[in-house]
């Protein structure tokens, strides 16, 4: 018995070596993404976009390994309750990647003066996301439920930045078609950054669900459960 459990064991560390390796590369697509986005980077927006099919092949294969290590090793308890959480995890990851993607994009080669406060903030906004990033994937390395909920709670400032820069960009007015694209961008990159901020808190709640076993609902009404 203690044998099959250790192989278990050996399996399990690494199901969670691969779900932190696609944690890293989102938090280091976001990072690049503000950064290329802010400092308009073209060159290294192209790398975070062509890095973005890494973060989905790593989601193809920890979804891969966690249905087999269901299907074959048929664990139970805690172990159960990692290998379903990772598999929903991923699930996230792989969004959070594709909005790192989405900002990296919108990495022009100069923008106006009206609007460089904005890029400004929506970059401040990704620093955030990737503040939360890091924060969760220690409340998963220790799978601690309250270390998950101190993270969550991050997301109600990451609601409140994307609140006012929509006031902000609302009462902007736009002289030029490429000015109102560039506004109507920004109004988008703000939902995205929100968005990211949903994605960490359900993060969150399936470390509450390994620790606990039970997902609870965090923050405000916005909060889409999974």
């Amino acid at each position: 018995m203690d044998q099959n459990i250790s192989k278990l064991d050996e399996k399990m560390q690494f199901y969670q070596e691969m779900l932190i390796q696609m944690v890293n590369r989102v938090e280091e697509a976001i990072y690049q993404a503000q950064f290329a986005f802010r400092n308009h980077d073209v060159e290294l927006a192209q790398k975070v976009i062509a890095n973005d099919w890494f973060i989905d092949r790593l989601q193809e294969m920890i979804e891969n390994d966690g249905v087999r290590l269901l299907v074959s090793e048929a664990p139970y308890g805690h172990y159960m309750r990692h290998i379903i959480a990772g598999i929903k995890i991923v699930g996230s990851l792989e969004r959070m990647g594709d909005h790192a993607a989405h900002m990296a994009k919108m990495a022009s080669s100069k923008d106006d003066k009206i609007f460089i406060p904005f890029v400004e903030r929506i970059s401040e906004m990704a620093l955030l996301g990737a503040t939360m990033t890091r924060k969760a994937v220690e409340a998963f390395i220790d799978v601690k439920a309250e270390k998950a909920r101190e993270v969550a709670a991050l997301d109600d400032e990451m609601d409140a930045k994307r609140d006012a820069l929509n006031k902000d960009l609302f009462e902007l007015r736009p002289k030029s078609e490429p000015e109102m694209e560039r506004v109507l961008n920004l109004f988008y990159l703000t939902k995205e950054m929100e968005r990211f901020g949903d994605h960490v808190t359900t993060i969150c709640r399936w470390i509450i669900y390994m620790d606990k076993g039970e997902r609870p609902k965090l923050n405000g009404p916005r909060q889409k459960q999974d």
